[in-house]
């Protein structure tokens, strides 16, 4: 049973057929006993949709909605060719070529946000050989202005966008590919950035995540990579730099990590390749910038990249892993643990940037990487989307990366005391209102600046939720036990608080929405 998140009733009015239940959440457990491979696979993937992606020595591969249609497109730094290639998402999950923009000399490190506050989609890319970047704003149809100059400190590994300094403006994070520094390049407006704040922190870091892991509202920085003792915490000191770190002493320094809250105590976890290469270590966050060692992972062939993302609907987030030549995937149960590796796609050429992403807002997570360089291959997940009980309805609001799904565990039954919603690609670690109401509009109803797609009078019940570090939320709601609630009809939707210094979202108070779904109950 998901126990992910807590959730708040906040109204219950006009005489429901059915009250809801509250919902609880807890977390724990765990070991560290490395986990033998499953014998079979808990998901069967079919064979892979691949598109040309128009380049050559592809990498940092992300998810955005750059034409502003609500489905997810995918943008793709061409290191050999030095350009970045655009596919834009259909309809049915796949894609169709896009154009190719210009970029930085070797360009390696690659970001989407809104840099400019104009609430279209932008894209910062930088050199891996060269103190270049360069910030290409978006026109919302896909285009892109040329890129405006950003004078980098050294040659990039690694550039992220975030709000660091909470003025509201969006700042840019990097990590130096050529020498031992972490920078942090303060956002000025209109898409430019003023000069770095920098931190020698001893050795290069090969990846890092951003996230609160002391609970202090402000973003932190965790980072791994050869040289280094493990997982570094490098705090933010609330004036726009960087805290000396907070080590916690292992031997994961393989340089490829991913952060989010697996047991579900609010708390940011780690997942960081181990120094063999060929295994992954999970680390619980304390709250006060430590980790715990927990569970490790064998995976048995070198980690070229990792993702998050809940494959199999249970409201638990899973690992995916790119390794040797096969795409791979390990069942999180919740506590922070994963079951034993399964692959998923054996054979891949060369499989890099795994991504785990909703492409179209129906709630199921689909899996994405590159093959050799100038291949997209997309793994659809094979969970039916046909479930009886269950109809998905209206696009919603979309943030930066694309719809916000809104799905449930499967058909509601009389009495299913474990019953939930789950929500993917919100806003991340953010707060959200889960809305039960009717009848449903497949248009949608402008309210606050974002499409509400049920009917707020009556309302059945309005509660807080809150997201992850990757965006995704559940809702646990019990099914009474009662028999006349049988062909009951209970429309449903979430509407997600975005930051509002880097939202690509048009309402004023940077509110997004996720599409409707229509939950009959069965006998």
């Amino acid at each position: 049973m998901p126990l992910r998140f807590r959730t708040l009733d906040v109204t219950l009015i006009l005489g429901a057929a059915v009250a809801l239940g509250t919902t609880g959440c807890s977390g724990g457990g765990g070991g560290g006993t490395p986990i033998q491979p499953g014998p079979s696979p808990t998901l069967a993937f079919g064979a892979p949709i691949t598109v040309a992606t128009g380049g050559a020595g592809g990498r940092s591969a992300v998810v955005a909605d750059v034409h502003a249609d609500g489905l997810a497109d995918v943008l793709i730094a061409n290191e050999t060719l030095s350009t970045i290639s655009v596919l834009r998402g259909q309809p049915d999950g796949s894609f169709a070529m896009g154009p190719v923009l210009p970029a930085p000399l070797t360009v390696g490190a690659l970001v989407v946000a809104d840099v400019n506050g104009d609430q279209i989609v932008d894209v910062v890319a930088a050199s891996s050989v060269a103190n270049d970047a360069g910030a290409a704003v978006g026109r919302g149809d896909g285009s892109f202005n040329l890129p405006a100059a950003i004078a980098m400190p050294w040659p990039t590994a690694k550039i992220d966008a975030v709000d660091w300094n909470r003025d509201g403006i969006t700042d840019l994070v990097a990590s130096a590919a050529t020498t031992t520094e972490l920078a942090v390049l303060p956002g000025l407006g209109a898409g430019a950035f003023g000069a770095p704040v920098t931190l020698s922190i001893g050795y290069i870091a090969a990846d890092f995540a951003i996230a609160d892991v002391n609970r202090d509202s402000l973003p932190d920085l965790v980072a791994t990579g050869a040289g280094g003792l493990g997982i570094d915490v490098f705090r933010n000191d609330g004036a726009g730099g960087l805290l000396p770190p907070a080590t916690t002493a292992t031997d994961a320094r393989g340089g490829r990590l991913v952060c989010c809250d697996l047991d579900g105590d609010r708390l940011p976890d780690v997942v960081a390749v181990d120094a063999s290469l060929e295994s992954v270590t999970v680390f619980r966050g304390a709250g006060n910038s430590s980790f715990s060692v927990g569970p490790q992972i064998g995976v048995g062939a070198i980690v070229e990249s990792l993702a998050l993302g809940d494959l199999d609907g249970d409201g638990e987030l899973d690992l995916v892993i790119a390794a040797g030549t096969g795409v791979h995937a390990a069942y999180g149960d919740g506590s922070g643990a994963f079951g034993g590796v399964e692959t998923i796609r054996a054979g891949a050429a060369a499989p890099s940037s795994v991504v785990a992403a909703d492409l179209t807002g129906s709630g199921f997570v689909d899996v994405l990487y590159l093959e050799s360089g100038n291949q997209l291959a997309r793994l659809a997940n094979p969970r039916s989307r046909t479930v009886v009980g269950l109809d998905g309805f209206g696009i919603g609001t979309p943030d930066c990366a694309g719809p916000i799904g809104m799905w449930a565990k499967g058909g509601p039954q009389v009495g299913d005391a474990e019953f939930y919603y789950y929500a993917t690609n919100a806003p991340a670690d953010s707060i959200g209102w889960f809305l039960q109401g009717g009848p449903r509009n497949e248009a949608g109803i402008p309210f606050a600046g974002v499409l509400v797609h049920v009917d707020l009078n009556p309302i059945l019940a309005t509660r807080f939720v809150t997201s992850d570090q990757i965006g995704s939320a559940v809702v646990v709601d019990a099914v009474p036990n009662n028999a006349g609630l049988a062909g009951l009809e209970i429309h449903t939707q979430t509407l997600w608080l975005a930051d509002a210094a880097t939202t690509c979202s048009t309402s004023p108070g940077a509110i997004v929405s996720s599409r409707g779904l229509t939950v009959t109950i069965q006998p």
